[in-house]
């Protein structure tokens, strides 16, 4: 009778040491693919800066330019110093003496040509059908500047943190006689783009948010919940600007040991961040867990603010007291605007 019971009381440091192998090697599996996508990003970072003279601006013929930065442009968001104002010479004699008023532009957002994208990371911006309330002189400079969000235009005509920009003017027009802008950025991130036109006589200005939702065509605009929460999902919320990750998975009865994970990545496999949560049963407690739902939430790295289209990656690792281990998986592109 003495020696079942020492048996049975010497059995749960046992089943502890086997949960904590459990959690160390589940531990050191997400290090070494945080790690691994780490590594691939780098790796992809440098091929693509092996490109840069490649992949600036496409479809543009400098020698039709006034002030342009199509050769030195960065697509992958490098900024550029403050870009004082682009300004042309005066009207000529019997031009119009308008101030340049512009109406709103076309805008179309599509895939890089394949020929210049090989990695199938860039969108390419058209921005055509510019026009002004009244005649304005051929001499009028009409700017266009691409950067992130943050992309401003200063009260004194200044515009900072662009990573390109790009300037005709009627009488120096882009191919095929028109004013129109061109421009390659890197897909599934937010954007702007600031159209100036300018004159002795005034400017005006407009401003456009975009972005190329390369990986997230179809998928639901969040705020919204990814997956099934009777069983898997991700919610997706946005407190303040900020947006806020979810992760849950509803189990059943007699838990004694459960990990759930919580990654986010670019489609480009740029990590954003990982955060994971475990439960180990302790016998000294009373029964194992009941019936419930576990939830991991994360605000990943800020830098997810400034894409459009993640992919958010859960993982959920259950033994119950029978001894019965499952693995659960939800992978989930995620719309952030």
């Amino acid at each position: 009778m003495f020696k079942v019971k020492d048996l049975v009381s010497g059995s749960i440091p046992f089943q502890k040491n086997k949960r904590l192998e459990h959690m160390f090697y589940l531990t050191f599996f997400y290090f070494m693919l945080f790690l691994s996508l780490l590594f691939l990003n780098c790796a992809q970072e440098e091929q693509k800066s092996e490109q840069t003279n490649t992949l600036g601006l496409l479809g543009l013929a400098s020698g039709n330019q006034t002030p342009t930065n199509s050769e030195t442009g960065q697509p992958e968001g490098g900024l550029l110093p403050p870009i004082p104002p682009v300004v042309g010479p005066p009207a000529n004699p019997g031009q119009p003496l308008n101030a340049p008023i512009l109406n709103d532009p076309q805008t179309q957002v599509n895939n890089a040509p394949q020929a210049e994208d090989q990695y199938g990371i860039y969108g390419k911006i058209l921005i055509d059908q510019i026009s002004f309330q009244l005649p304005v002189h051929d001499q009028t400079t009409i700017t266009a500047y691409i950067g992130k969000r943050n992309l401003r235009l200063e009260p004194d005509g200044t515009v900072v943190n662009a990573t390109d920009f790009k300037t005709f003017t009627p009488a120096n027009p882009n191919v095929g006689g028109t004013v129109w802008f061109s421009f390659i950025h890197r897909s599934n991130q937010k954007q702007k783009l600031i159209l100036v036109a300018r004159n002795e006589f005034g400017s005006s200005s407009k401003e456009i948010n975009f972005s190329h939702n390369r990986d997230c065509g179809g998928v639901a605009l969040a705020p919204t919940t990814y997956g099934n929460c009777n069983g898997h999902c991700i919610e997706v919320t946005n407190v303040a600007g900020q947006w806020n990750f979810k992760t849950k998975y509803k189990h059943g009865p007699g838990i004694t040991f459960a990990n759930i994970s919580l990654s986010g990545v670019s489609h480009s496999a740029y990590p954003f961040g990982y955060d994971e949560f475990l439960y180990l049963w302790d016998p000294a407690n009373g029964l194992p867990l009941p019936d419930g739902i576990f939830s991991l939430s994360t605000t990943l790295n800020p830098i997810v603010n400034e894409y459009s289209c993640i992919l958010l990656q859960s993982y959920v690792f259950i033994e119950d007291e029978n001894g019965n281990y499952s693995i659960f998986y939800l992978e989930k592109s995620a719309r952030l605007e």
